[in-house]
């Protein structure tokens, strides 16, 4: 009887740096998959008058992924949280193990195991709310995904820790000189990352190219414009004097935690509307975005753990 592999049973591994270093990570999501292009031409000739046209599929588009995570306590999902700010490159395998543990032999039935090669984050977005453990969702792309065989790099899995998470309470939370922490019903902040990976279509990658395994795959890729931007919902109180306003050289200071470990956005200056929104109880929203131009980003976001 064949074997299928089910989501909710995957392992995510991120290997990461020059000496290889392994992190599990535990996702609550994760999708991924790579597609080719394909280029039609015309057949038909005097001699064949087919009205359906050949084609030739000699390269693949990057690979796409997408996760999400909780930020915890502990250090544990850190590297993808710095992969976010940096855009180093990375690798990540999702294994579904088979009968036992991954690695233990011998094993009745092997683990299934895809490798992403070179990924790297397009955009990651920080869900905060009150009442929820903190988490960030992100999306990227690869060069290669492919059946991988053989021993996981980077060592063996960190030994397991405790998974503390961090349900935010709004330490901080001003916009210039106003303090917004009051009557919030939810909030994000995105980073997007401009990714655009180099030309890749050669003439004598085009001619070798003769199955899935030899054709063109992207190899490189330079990183564009950086956007930090967030939205803000909050009640519409009756005194409230921000809604329908707007500015364009403000700093928004927002520190979201348990006391000790937060995520912390210092933002100098950042430009912001703020509109009306009538649901069932009046509403309004702040729609800002980060305009300074800091020579590193962790300057600006700090993710603090144990």
């Amino acid at each position: 009887m064949p074997s299928f592999s089910f989501k909710k049973e995957v392992e995510v591994r991120v290997v990461h740096g020059t000496t290889p270093t392994r992190y599990k990570i535990d996702v609550s999501d994760i999708e991924f998959g790579q597609t080719f292009q394909e280029t039609s031409y015309a057949v038909k000739t005097l001699h064949n008058q087919s009205s359906f046209e050949g084609s030739v599929i000699n390269r693949a588009n990057p690979a796409e992924f997408s996760l999400s995570f909780y930020l915890l306590e502990e250090d544990t999902h850190k590297v993808l949280f710095d992969r976010l700010l940096d855009c180093e490159t990375f690798d990540l395998y999702i294994s579904n193990p088979g009968g036992n543990p991954l690695g233990t032999q011998p094993d009745p039935i092997p683990d299934e195991v895809w490798k992403l090669e070179k990924c790297v984050i397009q955009e990651g977005t920080f869900e905060i709310n009150g009442s929820r453990p903190l988490r960030l969702a992100i999306t990227g792309e690869a060069k290669k995904l492919s059946k991988f065989t053989g021993a996981i790099p980077g060592g063996s899995d960190p030994t397991p820790t405790t998974s503390t998470y961090i349900v935010p309470d709004l330490s901080t939370f001003t916009l210039g000189s106003d303090d917004v922490s009051k009557g919030i019903i939810g909030m994000s902040v995105s980073l997007q990352n401009d990714i655009d990976w180099n030309n890749y279509n050669t003439v004598q990658g085009a001619t070798t190219a003769t199955n899935a395994t030899t054709s063109q795959y992207p190899e490189n890729f330079s990183v564009g414009t950086k956007v930090l931007s967030g939205t803000i919902s909050k009640y519409l109180e009756d005194e409230s004097t921000s809604v329908l306003t707007w500015n364009t050289n403000t700093s928004l200071r927002l520190r979201a935690g348990n006391g000790t470990q937060e995520l912390d956005f210092n933002i100098t200056n950042c430009s912001f509307t703020n509109r009306m929104s009538t649901s069932d109880v009046f509403l309004e929203e702040y729609n800002w975005r980060m305009t300074q131009n800091p020579t590193a980003l962790s300057s600006v976001i700090t993710y603090t753990t144990t």
